[in-house]
């Protein structure tokens, strides 16, 4: 058997630092601490301690890892084991992964270096079947896995029938005249959710084979992506039966149906899993439970651990699945009523009517409100993640205030003209609209935005926002709009690759610092290029980063915070053009080093196709803004291909995400706007849009521990807006405003021309001062040539 000094020397480290590795007393670099894991891999090597404890089976210590304790179903697994175990005087040690195979990993090392007797795991990682056998069961350690099984792994396994439960359930419902059946679940890399899903399926071919098409919605199990997933999955129809294949996933639905004015069994027929209580056996609040016996199958696994701790003989893999007992299904559920209204869409602007007498009138615009429709107001918007969460939550704000509102929604390149078009028409068609923060100073002088100052202090809105997106909607102190969208840029990037031992190593040799999330430009284009299989081959994606260009609104962020970072600027203290610095100079060559190791070469790539390039595995790194969090979170968990983690960007100067809602000077329902914009800023209305893939300005979900836990980048984000730099334009009072896009739209024809059509960089800057200048002075700012001609005389441009 390999000793300590064996791992020391094949690692090339002391025996001290090894012993440090382990136990953790001292911190060891990155780098150092890889090389002796491979060490211990290789050479199987087990803690002296937990050695011996093997040989003799001494240890009378069983440790535990869950997901978590929110759960009820863990917290009935940990109540079943630990009874059992502690009657065969057995102590415990239990730790939880919170989800994360990173955690799940390093409490599974722990455990073994700790003398553990065995190991009782609900594993968040079933396809890392290479680690299971080298960390677990290449050392002997008894191990039994419950609730999810690994991928083909010689362990012994404790679980539900699922299937056959998930099997009956769908044959009753259909016995019983339902057409309309969906199905919510987990990540169909869990053995149970698949055996649900595969009972379901199974269960319509046999007894409806072609008739009613299937509707899955995966979830990540928790309550908040089965809110969100209920919304988007059923935007203008529901089913008839909604079967959840856990309680936590049947709470979120439950929170959804009531937040749009829903009721269970009366809209929706509520189905699900539980655990086991007399008070669930039969419906409660409107839902159907299906009992799983989650205590037992503690027992049982504790069961089964003891068996192979002391008897190694027989230690062998042994697959255990518990019946989940049929609890009068035929007669507990009802039959379909096939004279039943089904509830109006969202589409059609209305909900479904209570009987006669017991509630109030439907309004004239058929919506189902505590009063009669009062108003509608037509709101203008950027079609993005959150407005179109917004979009999803607004028949709560028409069922309480009886205000309808018809949003249109257009792509960011159309929005302005749009706008502009409706201000010069003196035309209500919109009352409202989202605007770019850019675009602020420029619309308050062509009088596109009211004046709403009174309201937004009257609405204390100082203690509701953030102060860096309320400035946004300033000018001379007046404010012009609200914030609706709030937050940053962000580096998101492959955790599972940056932490991957081999890959250390090799980025090791290759620049002798460690891979790590990138702190420059410089640090960010030598991993890009690292991950780019152009220059490494045995990269694990095809390439290092992204750029979005389609638009110059776009690729003027992706410019403007490398050149921010180097300290370059577009004009100077007193409003003077200054594109052609040596500064400016650096952020463009950094910039064109980044491109070469993106899928775009045309510079033609949209926000949207470089989240769906990461998302799907092509890129490594990405820098986009905080508002595409949540989906990139929730693809990557789909696809099941890596893990994502967040960062400030590289040099510390993020762009700010400001959109707003302005109101339309010439709107006649000033009012009506006011209680709209009262209920988007709610906090109440800032967790749902948080959930909903939104990115609120409202401070408390970035607040909220258990948001930060679900999704740790808000944590980044609020930290990046200390740092974040506005885009805006040069500002003179009473002086024409200088439109931003024109500004910016010089800047990218400028990084244009130098990659698309081969001229230098010092040549396409001095373009684009010449132009900068023309501009400038077209709309009464001064410029200085005489500074230009001295940069470019002193060779600061220099390629």
């Amino acid at each position: 058997m390999a000793t300590l000094k064996d791992v020391a020397k094949e690692a090339g480290v002391s025996i001290a630092t090894v012993s440090c590795a382990l136990s953790g007393a001292k911190s060891v670099r990155p780098e150092t601490k890889s090389r002796i894991m491979d060490a211990i891999e290789k050479l199987k090597y087990i803690p002296n301690s937990s050695a011996r404890n093997l040989k003799r089976a001494s240890s009378q210590t069983v440790s535990v890892i869950l997901p978590d304790m929110k759960s009820r179903l863990y917290s009935e697994i940990f109540d079943g084991l630990s009874s059992y175990l502690q009657a065969q005087d057995y102590s415990i040690n239990v730790a939880f992964s919170n989800g994360s195979p990173d955690i799940e990993c390093t409490k599974i090392d722990e455990f073994i270096t700790q003398n553990c007797a065995g190991l009782l795991i609900v594993t968040s990682q079933p396809q890392n079947v290479d680690f299971f056998e080298n960390h677990i069961l290449n050392y002997q350690v008894p191990v039994v896995f419950m609730d999810r099984e690994p991928d083909s792994i010689s362990a012994s396994y404790i679980g539900f029938q699922n299937y056959d439960a998930f099997y009956r359930l769908t044959e009753t419902l259909l016995k019983k005249g339902y057409t309309r059946i969906a199905l919510i679940c987990g990540p169909l890399n869990y053995s149970p959710e698949r055996s649900c899903v595969q009972g379901f399926q199974d269960a319509l071919n046999t007894f409806s084979p072609g008739l009613y098409p299937e509707k899955i919605c995966v979830t990540n199990l928790t309550r908040e992506d089965a809110f969100s997933s209920f919304f988007t999955s059923f935007p203008e129809s529901l089913p008839e039966v909604l079967v959840c294949t856990c309680r936590e996933v049947s709470y979120g639905v439950q929170a959804a149906l009531e937040y749009k004015g829903l009721k269970t069994p009366e809209d929706l027929l509520l189905i699900s899993l539980s655990e086991e209580s007399w008070t669930d056996i039969n419906q409660k609040s409107g839902i159907y439970l299906l009992p799983r016996p989650s205590t037992l199958l503690g027992e049982e696994a504790a069961r089964v651990l003891l068996q192979n701790i002391r008897n190694p003989s027989i230690f062998e893999q042994s697959i255990l699945e518990l019946e989940i007992p049929d609890p009068n299904l035929d007669e507990i559920l009802p039959k379909a009523q096939k004279d039943k209204k089904t509830p109006v869409t969202e589409k059609e602007g209305t909900l479904p009517l209570e009987e006669k007498g017991s509630g109030p009138s439907e309004g004239k615009c058929g919506v189902q409100a505590r009063t009669a429709c009062r108003d509608t107001i037509r709101f203008l918007a950027i079609d993005n993640p959150t407005i179109r969460a917004l979009e999803l939550l607004k028949d709560n704000f028409t069922r309480s205030s009886g205000i309808q509102v018809e949003v249109t929604k257009v792509s960011q390149n159309e929005l302005l003209y749009m706008i502009r078009k409706a201000a010069e028409e003196v035309t209500t068609s919109y009352d409202l609209y989202t605007y770019d923060v850019p675009w602020l100073e420029y619309m308050v002088q062509n009088v596109y935005l009211a004046d709403i100052t009174s309201f937004t202090e009257s609405m204390h809105l100082k203690e509701l926002l953030f102060p860096e997106n309320l400035r946004n909607c300033q000018v001379n102190d007046r404010f012009f709009g609200v914030p609706i969208i709030g937050g940053a840029q962000l580096l998101f990037y492959r955790r599972d690759l940056f932490e991957n031992r081999k890959l250390q190593q090799e980025y090791q040799k290759k620049s002798s610092i460690s891979l790590r999330a990138p702190r420059t430009w410089k640090e960010f284009n030598d991993i890009a290029a690292f991950f780019t299989r152009e220059y490494n081959p045995d990269s694990p994606t095809q390439f290092g980063a992204s750029i979005a260009a389609r638009y110059d609104e776009e690729l003027a962020p992706e410019i403007l915070i490398r050149l921010w970072s180097y300290g370059g600027r577009l004009w100077d203290n007193y409003n003077r053009p200054t594109f052609a610095t040596k500064e400016n100079a650096l952020a463009f060559q950094s910039l064109l080093k980044t491109i070469a190791y993106t899928p775009d070469r045309g510079l033609s790539s949209s926000l949207e196709g470089t989240v769906d390039d990461f998302c799907s595995g092509r890129t490594a790194m990405l820098i986009t803004f905080s508002e595409f969090a949540q989906q990139i979170s929730q693809n990557l968990k789909a696809n099941v291909m890596g893990r994502v983690a967040v960062h400030m960007v590289p040099g510390k100067h993020p762009a700010s995400i400001g959109w707003n809602i302005g109101l339309n000077p010439f709107s006649p329902r000033r009012e009506s706007v006011f209680e709209f914009l009262s209920w988007a800023c709610r906090v109440d209305t800032s967790f749902y849009l948080t959930i909903l893939n939104g990115s609120t300005p409202v401070t408390a979900p970035y607040r909220n521990n258990e948001l930060q836990k679900l999704y740790p980048w808000l944590s980044y984000t609020a930290e990046s807006l200390s740092y974040a730099v506005r885009r805006n334009s040069p500002f003179r009072k009473k002086q024409l405003i200088l439109p931003t896009n024109k500004v910016e739209s010089i800047l990218c024809q400028a990084l244009r021309r130098v990659y698309l059509e081969g001229i230098s960089v010092q040549e396409s800057l001095m373009e684009a001062q010449d132009k900068a200048d023309h501009l400038f002075s077209t709309y009464g700012y001064p410029v200085n040539r005489d500074k230009t001609r001295f940069l470019i005389r002193e060779g600061y441009l220099n390629d």
